[in-house]
């Protein structure tokens, strides 16, 4: 993992070198890295996709074969065969998780010597905490942000996972207490990959409407 914190430190000073500004910086970094991850996100939602329609299938298999015990894992095996080897995506999660670790560490460990950004005016140190808790009140509100998705209207058709309430007090916790104590050119970092994420998602759900409603055009023209 020190090769690849070494990397992005690199490529963090030629940015730097370019923009002359670490709060752009940050922001240019985490887009690059983001952007450079997205065949591998793609790959990642198909494979949740097919898990959660694994699961549909595997609900009502149980429900059919609920008096006939054998025959029930017989079904179950076989569907779940059928979707075994398209649901890799699913594992790339732990292939994106140290890229982004690296990141983290690589933001952390700047050595700064500009201690502004233009985009942060009333910060005057980027590696001390946000006194005024602008920062941690933004990337609370940026992180929650996806499940206000699940109460959209336009998305109901979509039968998103509501929102656990559990998660959503966890996420408000965590970001608060985190981002608080961390260094403002941390907090940057986890708002841009937040609103990359937020975006993305959204993105896909427009997409998946379009394609529905593809769909749907389709067998009425039938």
């Amino acid at each position: 993992m020190n090769i690849v914190i070494k990397f992005l430190s690199d490529i963090l000073n030629q940015l730097y070198y370019v923009v002359n500004d670490w709060g752009i910086t940050i922001i240019l970094i985490t887009l690059l890295i983001k952007i450079l991850l997205i065949p591998l996100t793609i790959k990642q939602k198909k494979g949740l996709e097919l898990q959660q329609k694994l699961s549909k299938e595997v609900e009502s298999i149980k429900k059919k074969y609920n008096n006939d015990k054998a025959k029930m894992e017989k079904e179950i095996n076989k569907i779940s065969s059928k979707y075994s080897g398209s649901m890799i995506g699913c594992l790339l999660t732990f292939v994106q998780l140290p890229i982004m670790i690296s990141l983290y560490r690589a933001v952390a460990s700047i050595p700064l010597e500009v201690t502004s950004t233009v985009i942060l005016p009333w910060i005057t140190n980027l590696k001390a905490p946000d006194n005024y808790y602008i920062i941690p009140i933004i990337s609370v509100i940026i992180h929650l942000m996806p499940n206000i998705m699940y109460y959209l209207n336009i998305f109901k058709e979509l039968e998103l996972t509501k929102p656990n309430k559990v998660m959503i007090i966890s996420t408000i916790i965590i970001n608060a207490l985190f981002i608080s104590k961390a260094p403002v050119i941390v907090g940057l970092y986890w708002i841009v990959s937040g609103l990359y994420t937020f975006i993305e998602q959204l993105i896909t759900n427009i997409i998946m409407l379009r394609k529905k409603a593809q769909y749907k055009a389709s067998l009425q023209e039938k």
